[in-house]
């Protein structure tokens, strides 16, 4: 077996500038892998225990990595997704009241009327036209996200400025390129680039006039049962509210969460099934059987069996976020390995997911794997929104969104990749498909 000297060193010079193209064999069968060189050590951890004591009970000890916090907060600010201790504490207290009462029954007429703007508009395009599939669903998961937050959709203008904004700033993070993790000092992080400050400003900007507007309505009289509602009136035990600066943090959290996971997931499950026909026409022969060409209800989606395990496979094969980074706070040790104070910690759904120990035929599609009399998987080894208390709290809503635009998709045309053999992953702010994907689009 290679040493881990030898690993980091191929990680470090492999001849792909994308991590996921060098990532070598040992890295998809070792418990713990570590790259001893750089300015500070690297480990990546795929061993379930010790990444549920990361998440879990030793979690004070490994907040979100400073490449994480310095990449996104210019977008989320100090939102639940990068604030930690205290602050997180606070704050997530005070949203779970926003959770539990904004229901996915409740939520569901928005994403619908945004689904259905978007099959109408793909009605209108020639037949056998070619189309960008992974920036219509961008764009179809942020008009759904917008009308969630704010019971309105992005118009054309607001939508090709949120899309492009986005797209900017994933290309610009730098949070998962190994050679910029080698060379970062957490005591000293580099800041972010203009660029990508001024994309994080577009975004915010719109998130801010949105909100603006809202107060301006409330204080007219008008009611709504949205998020955006349910964050402008969360309070703390002491009766205080968010900040109007803190909404906009927590709004920007919301809409990348619900927006940019979602259209990763979709763009790579639609490839899958272009791959995969029998899954496809299991996946339309359940849709016939149970919705009868009836409109999707909300009732419809604990029912897709089929469905669900469709978009639990693509989630194992390709997770939404490659890697969770950590920062260890003190020194620690993972088994026989020394894991010294500010080592830069890796835990990778993609590896995990993909490890040959807690999948058998790990990188096979085979949505079976998730049949109610299947073997149960590893505790810790299936990890699409994370784990333990910072797992991602709005999962459900993003499933939902899936399955529904999922169906009405596959309901009414077909998707066929001009080029199958060219798509390749990329990590971005999500896991994306390098250079997008496109497909002839065909009417059934």
């Amino acid at each position: 077996m290679r040493s881990n000297l030898a690993i980091g060193l191929r990680i470090l010079f492999g001849r792909a500038p994308e991590l996921l193209h060098t990532l070598p064999r040992d890295c998809y069968t070792r418990d713990i892998v570590s790259v001893p060189i750089g300015r500070r050590p690297v480990f990546i951890v795929n061993h379930p225990e010790t990444i549920r004591r990361i998440v879990n009970e030793d979690r004070e000890f490994y907040p979100k990595s400073d490449l994480m916090i310095s990449t996104l907060m210019p977008l989320v600010g100090e939102g639940v997704l990068v604030s930690g201790g205290e602050r997180w504490e606070h704050d997530r207290k005070m949203l779970e009241p926003a959770f539990m009462q904004m229901r996915l029954e409740a939520l569901f007429p928005k994403m619908r009327e945004a689904v259905d703007d978007w099959i109408r508009r793909l009605y209108t395009l020639p037949a056998e036209t070619q189309i960008e599939l992974e920036s219509e669903l961008s764009r179809v998961t942020a008009d759904v996200m917008f009308r969630v937050l704010f019971s309105q959709p992005i118009d054309g203008e607001q939508a090709s400025r949120v899309f492009h904004a986005f797209s900017s700033f994933q290309r610009r993070s730098p949070q998962f390129n190994l050679r910029v993790v080698l060379e970062s000092d957490p005591s000293n992080p580099s800041p972010p680039s203009y660029d990508l400050l001024d994309d994080a400003m577009q975004i915010r900007g719109l998130i801010e006039t949105l909100l603006d507007e809202r107060l301006a309505r409330l204080d007219q009289g008008e009611h709504f049962i949205d998020f955006a509602q349910a964050v402008i009136d969360a309070r703390d035990t002491v009766d205080q509210p968010f900040t109007r600066e803190q909404m906009i943090d927590q709004l920007a959290v919301f809409f990348l969460a619900g927006h940019e996971t979602t259209a990763s997931t979709l763009a790579w499950t639609f490839f899958l099934l272009s791959q995969q026909p029998q899954w496809l026409q299991r996946l339309r022969d359940e849709l016939e059987q149970t919705l009868n060409q009836q409109a999707f209800a909300f009732a419809d989606f604990r029912r897709l069996s089929v469905t669900r395990k469709i978009l639990r496979e693509s989630l194992r094969l390709y997770p939404p976020v490659a890697f969770l980074t950590r920062r260890a706070l003190r020194e620690d040790r993972f088994g026989k390995l020394k894991v010294p104070k500010d080592s830069f910690i890796v835990i990778s759904p993609w590896l995990v997911h993909r490890h040959h120990a807690y999948w058998e035929h790990a990188d096979r599609f085979d949505p079976s794997r998730f049949d109610e009399d299947a073997p149960a998987s590893v505790a810790g080894s299936y990890l699409p929104f994370g784990l333990g208390p910072r797992a991602c709290t709005g999962a459900m809503v993003a499933q939902l969104e899936a399955t529904l635009i999922l169906c009405e998709a596959y309901r009414r045309f077909d998707f066929m990749p001009v080029a199958p053999k060219a798509v390749q992953p990329v990590t971005r702010v999500s896991v994306r498909i390098e250079g997008g994907l496109p497909v002839i689009l065909r009417t059934r």
